[in-house]
Parts: structure tokens; C-alpha cells; sequence
């Protein structure tokens, strides 16, 4: 009885003491879990900025069974190309709305992530759909400081702006 209680015991703590998993039975991911910049409990870091061009320039395309508007989304993620100036008109539109906020996600801030039905999002303003020459249509809400962009079709992440609020 006393081996099957030492063993056990060694079964739990035996990886936390040699660095072997993160938690009971998971292996490390590699990623700096003292990191701010992280997703959801995963050690995935986060995209700190970028647009999805297939978001951007088709907003009217509908999600299918096969998953193809989540793949354009996810495979046409670029880095953001703002200037100061859109920064600064982005800032100022997004002051003055009553947006959807939340400190933390409930989703990996990356390109093409799906987002929780239980998360709101609003519509996005002309006034930014303008100054971002795109995402006409789409649904937004503000992660902290960056501005998140969701596709209103899919419900998946389109563009991710950072330092707008």
C-alpha cells in the first residue's frame, strides 16, 4: 500500500520538479508563460497587428460547411499598414462609441480565430470602415488596448489594430 501511495505521489510532483509539463500531464508548449502577451491558458502568443486581406476586400462572402472562408481569412493575414494619421482617426472614432470591451479574451488573438457566440461584438462604424478602406459590413470589439475586427459572416477574427483605445 505504501509503494502504490509513494508512487503516486512521485507520478504528480515528479514533473513539476524536473520542468517536464506545465500541468499534470501537459506537455510544455515552448512559449514564456510569464508573458503578457498570451492567449487564452494555451502559451500561444498573441498577433499583435494584422489584417486580413480576404476580410478587407470581400466582406459579403458566406461561411460554408467546408471551412473555405476561415482558410482565405486565416492564409491572407498581413501586417497592418496603418499610418499615424488613420491610428489617430481610429483613436478618436473609437473614444466616442459605446464599443464592446473586455480586459482579457475568451479567444486567441490571432488572425482567423473563431470567436465565441457568447462574446459581444457591435457593428462597425462607417466612419473606421472608411478609414480603413475595407471591412465594410463587419462587427468589432476592443481587447484591452487593440481594436479587434470580426468577420461578420464567419464570426472569425478579420483584423486585429493595436493601441486604439
Amino acid at each position: 500500500m505504501a509503494v502504490l501511495f509513494v508512487g503516486s505521489a512521485l507520478w504528480f510532483v515528479a514533473p513539476q520538479m524536473f520542468g517536464a509539463t506545465d500541468y499534470v500531464g501537459r506537455p510544455p508548449t515552448g512559449a514564456n508563460n510569464s508573458a503578457p502577451a498570451t492567449t487564452v491558458g494555451t502559451g500561444v502568443p498573441t498577433q499583435r497587428e494584422a489584417i486580413s486581406t480576404a476580410a478587407k476586400e470581400d466582406p459579403a462572402q458566406n461561411e460554408d460547411s467546408t471551412g473555405r472562408r476561415a482558410r482565405e481569412i486565416r492564409q491572407t493575414a498581413a501586417p497592418a499598414d496603418l499610418s499615424e494619421r488613420q491610428r489617430e482617426q481610429l483613436r478618436a472614432i473609437f473614444s466616442a462609441a459605446q464599443a464592446p470591451t473586455m480586459d482579457r479574451p475568451n479567444f486567441e488573438m490571432m488572425i482567423g480565430t473563431s470567436i465565441p457566440r457568447q462574446t459581444t461584438v457591435a457593428d462597425l462604424p462607417p466612419e473606421a470602415t472608411q478609414v480603413l478602406n475595407g471591412f465594410w459590413g463587419d462587427q468589432y470589439l476592443i481587447a484591452g488596448k487593440s481594436l479587434v475586427i470580426v468577420d461578420q459572416h464567419s464570426r472569425r477574427v478579420a483584423a486585429i489594430i493595436a493601441n486604439v483605445h
